[in-house]
């Protein structure tokens, strides 16, 4: 069982947890409300596959999961995944931004999350440890709290470990990207003149990848039998080359507050 003992232990291991993680990678540079159903909707376009032209420094990066011991595989499911494009990086315009994930464990007392934030100068900005409740498998989305807000003259790289194994703390699942937020005044007034069924087009349009996701995505927990909204987050996630996980539940686990 995860009691507080346990969270308070992990806070204390969380420091040579993240360094096995991050010192196996060297340094490199970052590569160049409205029914919707009421809504005449446009063809979802397709979110460029480039990296975004990041200057700082960062790590190489993965979004499908690899373990540290083991490979916390769950037969006949998708490993842990981050939906990003497989650059890992992307876009936001929202100063506390969701990052969704597709887990495929059944998160219990005894398999907690961990989600970490660090800047462009690799310091902490932010770590929250989450302990599922029966949480069942699938799409989950990661909202930083309102209190973490992004600098646009920085990239962040984050991080999503999950404890596959209760009895070996060694033996874990991870995931990481990175993030940056724009500023776009001119974008950010059109999108406050549209409908919400039309805002992820045009993040998308734009390759502001982190809200165009979350923007279908809560279409899509607000009308899960819209056919129309279906049809277009099969679109969003097969054109970063995710078709799998298009069938996937969207639960309700993981908002930081």
């Amino acid at each position: 069982m995860i009691h507080l003992t346990f969270l308070s232990k992990r806070l204390l291991i969380q420091t040579s947890l993240l360094s096995l993680v991050l010192t196996s990678f060297p340094r490199t540079v970052f590569g160049s409300s409205t029914n919707p159903s009421t809504v005449q909707r446009s063809p979802m376009p397709t979110v460029a596959q480039a990296a975004p032209e990041f200057s700082d420094v960062g790590r190489p990066r993965r979004r499908r999961g690899g373990g540290s011991r083991g490979s916390c595989l769950i037969a006949n499911k998708p490993p842990l995944t981050a939906l990003v494009p497989d650059s890992s990086t992307g876009f936001t315009l929202a100063p506390s931004p969701s990052l969704w994930f597709y887990l495929p464990y059944r998160l219990t007392e005894q398999h907690s999350l961990e989600f970490v934030l660090k800047d462009s100068q690799d310091d902490l900005v932010y770590t929250k440890t989450l302990a599922g409740n029966e949480t069942a498998p699938g799409i989950v989305n990661f909202r930083l709290p309102q209190s973490v807000i992004l600098d646009t003259a920085q990239s962040y790289e984050w991080y999503l470990l999950v404890q596959c194994d209760a009895d070996n703390q060694e033996r874990f699942v991870f995931v990481n990207g990175a993030i940056r937020r724009l500023e776009r005044p001119e974008l950010q007034q059109q999108l406050a003149t549209l409908p919400t069924a039309a805002r992820s087009n045009l993040y998308a349009g734009e390759s502001i990848w982190y809200d165009a996701l979350d923007s279908m995505a809560t279409q899509l927990q607000d009308a899960p039998q819209n056919d129309q909204i279906r049809t277009e987050w099969t679109q969003l996630l097969q054109s970063i080359g995710l078709p799998e996980l298009a069938t996937e539940p969207i639960g309700t686990c993981c908002m930081s507050e």
